[in-house]
């Protein structure tokens, strides 16, 4: 359980990781885009998306189940639509409409960076605790358990001693009844020997 929240930990570190490089990266590019060429973005983005594309690539073999990848991947490839959208718009800024467009899709670009973050931060705060409801559940019914055998573990122990003490007495009965014969038919009667 333990290792689980430590991989998504780590996982929600190389997300965000390569979310503030990207952040960074569009915040930078925004003040100076009228200087940069169509090839040197696209070097840019490169370099900047190399780290993420590693990370997401680790990230697939840790994650803790296949609805987590689907979701993830689910919301690369939004991101990632919308990074291509916005390289596209970037080569053909030359207009006061356009840089409006296109800061309104980073603004979207970060709406959905914050939903991402919300479910991860649910997912590491949520599941725990629903597994740690079914653990109280088993750890009850296994106390009940412990009961129940504690109360036949005695009876068991009642019933030894009663046949125990039961045994002494037809062992002194039959000690009595040999130097004794004359007590042996009321024994037998009584039913010691």
């Amino acid at each position: 359980m333990c290792k689980k929240v430590k991989t998504q930990n780590t996982t929600v570190v190389r997300i965000g990781r390569g979310l503030t490089i990207i952040a960074l990266f569009f915040a930078i590019t925004l003040s100076c885009i009228a200087q940069l060429t169509e090839q040197t973005v696209r070097r840019i983005i490169r370099e900047e998306f190399e780290p993420v594309k590693l990370d997401v690539a680790e990230m697939k073999g840790k994650m803790a189940t296949k609805d987590d990848i689907t979701m993830m991947e689910r919301q690369i490839s939004e991101i990632a639509g919308q990074v291509s959208k916005i390289e596209g718009q970037m080569d053909a800024m030359a207009t006061k409409d356009n840089l409006i467009t296109v800061r309104d899709e980073i603004h979207s670009l970060y709406r959905w960076i914050f939903a991402m973050w919300i479910t991860i931060i649910l997912a590491v705060f949520g599941i725990p605790y629903l597994y740690g409801r079914a653990d109280r559940e088993k750890v009850k019914q296994l106390e009940a358990d412990v009961r129940e055998l504690i109360k036949l573990k005695a009876d068991v122990e009642a019933l030894k001693a009663i046949k125990e003490a039961e045994e002494r007495r037809r062992e002194t009965a039959r000690r009595i009844a040999e130097e004794k014969p004359e007590f042996e038919e009321a024994y037998k009667m009584v039913g010691l020997l």
